[in-house]
């Protein structure tokens, strides 16, 4: 009968010849696909470290401007700035959003975010395409050093981002990490119609 209880003696099936039957091998569940750690490169860490740095030198000067805004204002005025508290409000507000951006990006590549490094690389193209036009418009002065360093930081954020296996590797797994995993089960049962996933009793 199913579920009966069978008690082993030793020596008895030898003396009576009984050959009991094998049981059903025990069905196992695999989860893929392999979450195996993956070190995060030298050049994502520092790239995202600029960026911290880069988030906490916006956050102090949003601070300060909103605590010495009118003394700002009041100094500019003396001084024939054109800037006037409008434009101050929105430097303001300008820096509040690069702390708040930058922290993020930072984050997401520190955690090895596919999209935070798609979305890097975007900023980054941009910011070449400008850089080469200013190079062709304005190709004198200080336009043509601040477009020189302006490659230079992009071709190499995009060589840490892409350029290098250790980098693909580590956002690749934290890809994997981030999107949501459908097991899938391996049936070892003698009975192949015998579908549950419920793991055998022990």
């Amino acid at each position: 009968p199913v579920g009966a209880l069978t008690i082993a003696v030793p020596g008895a099936d030898e003396a009576s010849g009984y050959d009991p039957p094998e049981l059903p091998k025990a069905r196992t569940a695999v989860e893929s696909p392999d979450q195996t750690p993956v070190p995060r490169p030298s050049v994502v860490t520092f790239i995202g470290v600029i960026l911290y740095v880069q988030a906490f030198l916006a956050a102090i000067a949003t601070i300060s401007l909103l605590i010495w805004r009118d003394d700002v204002v009041d100094f500019l005025e003396r001084e024939g700035s054109p800037m006037t508290g409008g434009l101050l409000s929105g430097t303001i507000i300008g820096e509040a959003v690069t702390a708040v951006l930058a922290f993020v990006v930072a984050t997401g590549l520190m955690r090895g975010r596919n999209g935070i490094r798609l979305f890097v690389a975007i900023v980054q193209f941009l910011s070449m395409s400008l850089a080469v036009y200013m190079l062709v418009a304005y190709h004198v002065g200080g336009y043509v050093f601040r477009a020189v360093f302006s490659l230079f930081i992009g071709v190499f954020v995009l060589w840490a981002l892409y350029g290098k296996e250790e980098s693909d590797d580590f956002f690749s797994a934290g890809e994997r990490r981030t999107s949501p995993r459908i097991p899938t089960t391996t049936w070892t049962a003698s009975d192949p119609t015998n579908r549950s996933t419920t793991p055998p009793r022990t």
